[in-house]
């Protein structure tokens, strides 16, 4: 009995096993390993998941609202009258304005030439009136030089004034103006015509 308790009291304690250093280093390795895994498998479930709701995304960001409908009615009606493309052509060239330039400042040397001449041909009638016929001047502007030959001098005043004017209104900023040019040298003439048509009348 004395033999039991002295091998129970005399047995070495059985000490608590230390871990070696290589045994710590295999098992943080191993932690380490097992963390490197986890997250890479974590990454891996994201970009998964990231990639599925990236094709859902680009279908959403893609779809748009649905455009109105187009008003076939307006476009298929007829247009106005007044867009209509006239058959003369919108522009004018350099080429017409100065055809067109020339054709007026020959109407308007002939209508110079004509007046100039129908007032030539009321004085000679009225001289010819007047000295033969014993006709009166009625025209107070013309009157004092009725006697004499004077009256051809006198009478081209009126005729050239009003070529004047028409060269003017030729040029004139108002379209309306630029139409009627030819009025006065038309009227001087007419009235010289008719004034010498009545001196012809005297017997």
């Amino acid at each position: 009995m004395f033999l039991a308790l002295a091998v129970l009291l005399i047995h070495p304690q059985i000490a608590p096993a230390i871990p070696s250093s290589n045994d710590i280093a295999s098992n943080d390795n191993s932690v380490v390993m097992s963390a490197a895994v986890r997250v890479e498998d974590s990454e891996n479930s994201m970009s998964a998941a990231a990639a599925s709701a990236a094709p859902a995304m680009d279908a959403s960001a893609t779809t748009l609202p649905d455009a109105p409908a187009p008003m076939l009615a307006v476009v298929g009606s007829q247009p106005p009258v007044a867009f209509l493309k006239s058959g003369q052509p919108l522009k004018v060239s350099v080429a017409q304005l100065q055809a067109e330039n020339r054709r007026k400042q020959m109407m308007w040397t002939g209508l110079a030439v004509a007046t100039s001449s129908a007032a030539m041909f009321d004085a000679i009638s009225t001289r010819r009136a007047i000295s033969r016929y014993g006709a009166v001047e009625m025209n107070p502007l013309l009157k004092p030089f009725a006697g004499n030959n004077s009256l051809f001098a006198a009478i081209q005043v009126a005729p050239v004034l009003l070529d004047v004017a028409g060269r003017r209104m030729m040029y004139s900023r108002h379209n309306w103006v630029r139409r009627v040019w030819w009025v006065p040298q038309s009227a001087s003439f007419v009235g010289s015509i008719l004034c010498g048509a009545h001196n012809l009348s005297y017997r």
